[in-house]
């Protein structure tokens, strides 16, 4: 297997005083797409907002290609690094197709944006039943 392109390392994170995340380490590899489950208040939310520096890891560290780094959100997505938080977190008076094309500029591979949406598509083959729809229906 290859070497882990993120790593979290004995990750510790508070919201205040409160411990959210406890020595959490994770090893994700390149070509994987990773889906964290559990109940709700496990601290999958909390595992998400550290690798993109939204909430900071007080103890352990976060790796990108066996670098400490400290994640700052847009660098992340720079990376090729996706969040996708629960809940319609969309712009809703903008068709499917058009919060892909917006999400599209973020992320420049070398590919053009309709061949990454059509990448989109080929994974999640009913958006494009709905690409003309509004994102909020």
């Amino acid at each position: 297997m290859s070497e882990p392109i993120l790593q979290l390392k004995s990750v510790t994170t508070y919201y205040g005083g409160l411990k959210a995340l406890n020595d959490v380490s994770v090893d994700l590899h390149p070509g994987e797409i990773v889906a964290l489950m559990g109940p709700n208040g496990a601290g999958k939310s909390t595992v998400l907002k550290a690798i993109f520096g939204l909430v900071d890891a007080r103890e352990g560290s976060i790796l990108w290609k066996n670098e400490k780094i400290k994640p700052v959100t847009h660098q992340m997505v720079e990376r090729g690094v996706a969040f996708v938080p629960q809940g319609r977190r969309v712009f809703t008076h903008l068709t499917v197709e058009g919060n892909l094309e917006i999400a599209g500029e973020v992320v420049k591979t070398g590919s053009s944006i309709k061949d990454r949406i059509e990448e989109v598509f080929q994974f999640f083959h009913e958006l494009r039943k709905k690409r003309k729809a509004k994102s909020g229906t």
